[in-house]
């Protein structure tokens, strides 16, 4: 087969979606070898970027006249150019690996829909073109030969949104990177406390500001877990900027602390990829509150540092964490401050649970994504060709 995929994430190789097209790269080019991949998007190959030399990269850019407008180029790339790229590459297949598949395109397509949040959330698409763009995108899904979604909550959400059948459904989980593993290190775990201002003793979150993550709840629980345990060392560590956006979709957890008098105990700061690592390991316990998720990759990265996890149970992230983590109702405060405590309080249940976060983790990898997507693939191709 010959496999075109829309590269224009590797404009934002930090993203969610950045990262997942990263991985799932890497993972194709070392078990696949009969297949030849094009990687079409509109910007020349970034610098940093390391291509595998296996695949071919096409640049297409989209008409100068739409170039004017950031979201009128996405548009114009995502429904004209690159499915006109694919069509001029003479691909099998094209694979979108996000939610914008083109409407109009010959060529048998796959798209990967993470998740249907701004169909389920309405305030994610208050602005008029955000509409009337996801209603675009949520028509053509339906053209899709195949759609891979990235958990068992997510296919119901897109059977029940989009109303797309359970048949031309595939679920396939996302991995951890391979950096992701336990350090032990006494040094470079306190170097990297260093780093960011904080002791031995904190609590981490990471995972984003947006409303959907509930940080706000978080921040409420901590005050409760501080003042109950009288610990003047212990800190919580919330990854993030809060200045960078601000809004009804970014509320700000700082007011909330400071109205507790916990602001003095609360670090927020960007952490760097490299340091991710090690913050995991050294936490007394992940902390993760969101309401809604797809996947719930933040977890399972914490799991494969061997941190101890206390996690929401909305959506899919029982599916991920399973039986490795303190699972709690995001609506009650005092469910997620007793999980804090426990963990906190009670060492032999942090060891086992940083045992069970590594078991949990191992069931997890990117060969194992890329297989999967391979097979559907292979199908789609398949299928394809019965038409």
């Amino acid at each position: 087969m010959k496999i075109g995929i829309n590269a224009l994430f590797f404009r934002f190789p930090s993203t969610g979606t950045g990262q997942y097209m990263a991985h799932l790269l890497d993972a194709l080019a070392e078990i696949d070898r009969s297949n030849e991949y094009i990687l079409l998007a509109p910007d020349p190959l970034p610098a940093q970027s390391s291509l595998h030399p296996g695949f071919a990269y096409r640049q297409s850019p989209v008409p100068a006249l739409a170039r004017r407008n950031l979201q009128l180029e996405k548009l114009a790339w995502e429904q004209y150019t690159a499915p006109g790229a694919a069509r001029k590459e003479r691909v099998d297949l094209f694979h979108v690996p996000y939610f914008a598949p083109p409407y109009f395109s010959r060529t048998p397509g796959i798209v990967t829909i993470h998740d249907v949040i701004p169909l389920r959330l309405p305030i994610y698409v208050s602005k008029g073109t955000m509409r009337a763009y996801m209603g675009l995108v949520s028509r053509a899904a339906h053209k899709a030969t195949l759609v891979i979604t990235v958990s068992q909550h997510a296919k119901q959400d897109i059977m029940d949104v989009l109303h797309l059948p359970a048949e031309r459904i595939r679920v396939i989980y996302e991995a951890a990177g391979e950096h992701f593993a336990p350090v032990t290190d006494r040094e470079t775990l306190a170097r990297a406390r260093a780093r960011y201002g904080v002791g031995e003793r904190y609590l981490f979150y990471l995972g984003g500001l947006e409303l959907r993550k509930n940080v706000p709840q978080l921040v409420r629980a901590f005050a409760h877990v501080y003042q109950q345990l009288g610990d003047p060392n212990l800190q919580l560590l919330i990854a993030g900027n809060p200045d960078k956006k601000s809004g009804p979709l970014f509320p700000d957890p700082r007011p909330v602390a400071a109205d507790l008098g916990m602001s003095g105990q609360i670090i927020y700061r960007y952490i760097e990829e490299e340091d991710k690592p090690a913050m995991y390991s050294g936490a007394s316990a992940f902390v993760f509150p969101s309401m809604y998720e797809g996947f719930g990759l933040d977890p399972l990265e914490a799991m494969s540092c061997g941190a101890p996890v206390v996690c929401s149970n909305r959506t899919s992230l029982p599916e991920v964490v399973g039986d490795a983590a303190l699972l709690f109702d995001p609506d009650n405060t005092g469910q997620l401050v007793k999980a804090m405590r426990d963990v906190l309080t009670n060492d032999e249940l942090a060891a086992d649970l940083r045992a069970r976060s590594l078991r949990r983790a191992a069931q997890f990898s990117w060969h194992k994504t890329a297989r999967e997507t391979l097979a559907v693939y292979e199908e789609a191709y398949a299928r394809s060709r019965k038409r």
